[in-house]
């Protein structure tokens, strides 16, 4: 299983990142070359996403978690202010999870984490050392055109 991480911090509001992120017809402005057919609003838990890049690679997604985040990160230790969507990849070329949390850093300051740990099926697993670095530039992108099109928070 491959695993890779792209982090960055927003100027704006967790739950507005998150609405965005969370918002799949959006990704397709974040990833080149894909379409995706999701519903037009948040994803939610037990929501089907199909992704096809280049016109070739399927990536076939269900939603098992969808919580937003608290815009106001909590003073005590048992909080969890974070959002989270995760995503059980079902094939028919990519198995694993893809997970993005996004974590208030002040009223109008969050952080994001998208995590993928996935493999690819069948024959196509030798393939497994291109896809870290594969994944992980696409999603660096991605967060990096985010950060290009969501507007600051007011006050920010």
């Amino acid at each position: 299983m491959t695993s890779t991480t792209a982090s960055r911090v927003f100027s704006a509001r967790a739950s507005t990142t998150f609405a965005h992120l969370t918002t799949l017809p959006r990704h397709e402005v974040l990833i080149p070359f894909t379409r995706i057919t999701a519903r037009p609003a948040p994803a939610q838990v037990g929501d089907t996403i199909v992704a096809v890049t280049g016109g070739l690679l399927r990536d076939v997604m269900l939603v098992t978690e969808a919580r937003p985040p608290d815009d106001d990160p909590c003073a005590h230790a048992r909080c969890s202010p974070s959002g989270v969507i995760t995503f059980r990849k079902v094939g028919p070329v990519l198995l694993g999870t893809a997970r993005i949390r996004v974590t208030p850093l002040g009223r109008n300051t969050c952080r994001v984490d998208w995590t993928e740990e996935v493999h690819l099926v069948g024959p196509l697993r030798l393939l497994g050392p291109v896809i870290a670095p594969a994944l992980h530039v696409m999603t660096a992108r991605a967060l990096r055109v985010l950060d290009g099109t969501i507007r600051p928070s007011p006050g920010s």
